[in-house]
């Protein structure tokens, strides 16, 4: 199996649901499947037909088990995640422009579990577990570390680090760290129907919208009303589509520009 085969794309309708395709192997991600990862999703960002990305895992038993430590095994001294001559997918994802979802279809495990923290929203099949068990097998969790402090309370993040516990989809959507969860096999519907529901909005809007929650992190808020990032959808024809739509009674037709 290629590595193209092992992340496949599907886009209908806006939607592009990107699948990691190695179920044998519970989704793990190998350097190659990372590498396709990140060429997919950058590609998925420049693609104007394209309004909103879903990832998930190819059949029941895992989104992806993170990171194949078959491959890790064999490897020799690994460089500081952020510092290899390539982009890392999680932040590849982290600064799509465009809204991202993970449909959490299993286990999400380490890189697995990182890989859903970069997504703007987590949908979770009530089957799912979360977890950052790095620190069980000698790795550093450095997306994890940094991000999920920012999505939980911070002594919940750190215990589930310094542990390595799995966090259930019920517990997970109780604190917040997933957006809803729903019976397994209604789980490729549900994220469908959302992912339709935020694409057939104006695109312009929410990219601008994405630009400014994600910018103003840590900003006061005085200087976060002041930001002017993303497209600029006050003077597009969007937003004019969007009047007309309004005052016509009818459903807008949004461009995207």
């Amino acid at each position: 199996m290629t590595a193209a085969d092992e992340v496949q794309v599907r886009v209908r309708e806006q939607v592009a649901w990107v699948t990691i395709n190695r179920p044998q192997r519970m989704n793990a991600l190998a350097t190659a499947t990372f590498a396709r990862l990140v060429e997919v999703s950058l590609a998925l960002d420049r693609d104007p037909a394209v309004r909103v990305a879903v990832y998930t895992g190819a059949g029941e038993r895992a989104f992806s088990a993170g990171v194949d430590l078959k491959e890790l095994d064999t490897a020799g001294s690994i460089l500081h995640p952020m510092g290899g001559p390539a982009r890392n997918l999680n932040e590849v994802v982290l600064e799509m422009s465009k809204p991202t979802i993970a449909a959490i279809n299993g286990v999400a495990a380490g890189g697995g579990c990182e890989l859903a923290l970069a997504c703007d929203i987590r949908v979770a099949a009530d089957t799912a577990r979360l977890g950052l068990p790095e620190a069980r097998v000698g790795m550093g969790a450095n997306f994890g570390s940094v991000v999920l402090p920012q999505l939980i309370p911070r002594g919940l993040a750190l215990e589930a680090l310094y542990t390595g516990d799995f966090i259930d989809a019920r517990r997970a959507c109780e604190l917040g760290l997933v957006n809803r969860v729903c019976p397994a096999d209604e789980l490729t519907e549900q994220v469908e129907q959302l992912a339709r529901r935020i694409a057939d909005n104006a695109p312009l809007s929410v990219q601008r919208m994405k630009a400014v929650a994600s910018k103003s992190i840590g900003l006061p808020i005085s200087a976060a009303l002041r930001l002017s990032v993303g497209p600029n959808p006050y003077d597009s024809e969007d937003r004019r589509e969007g009047a007309r739509a309004f005052v016509e009674k009818r459903k807008p037709v949004f461009q995207g520009r």
